[in-house]
């Protein structure tokens, strides 16, 4: 699963950079399908560490990306953010589970 890098939140679109690409897409909210949080286990060094995650379902693109908690920077505030843009847009949201 493709894993964002950065995101940048506007009132109608965010931009997402994902891992291995050269350039940002644009993504409109009114696109959205689905949001789902988890956690998931992320092996670091010599122990592994819950990591909070956002799978994010749209339909301009085919396969759904992760916004992870150690890949994003403020990951409470673009969660926060795109709670309120669910709840907006009428996007399915998830509730927190445990992946892995």
């Amino acid at each position: 699963m493709l894993k964002a890098v950065e995101v940048n939140l506007d009132m109608d679109e965010m931009i997402v950079r994902l891992e291995k690409a050269s350039e940002s897409t644009p993504l409109e909210y009114t696109k959205l399908n689905r949001l789902v949080l988890a956690k998931e286990p992320v092996r670091k060094m010599l122990w592994t560490v819950d990591v909070r995650t956002i799978r994010v379902y749209s339909r301009e693109m085919e396969e759904p990306f992760m916004i992870a908690s150690d890949k994003v920077r403020d990951f409470d505030m673009v969660e926060d953010y795109l709670l309120k843009i669910a709840d907006k847009y009428d996007v399915e949201v998830s509730p927190m589970s445990t992946i892995g």
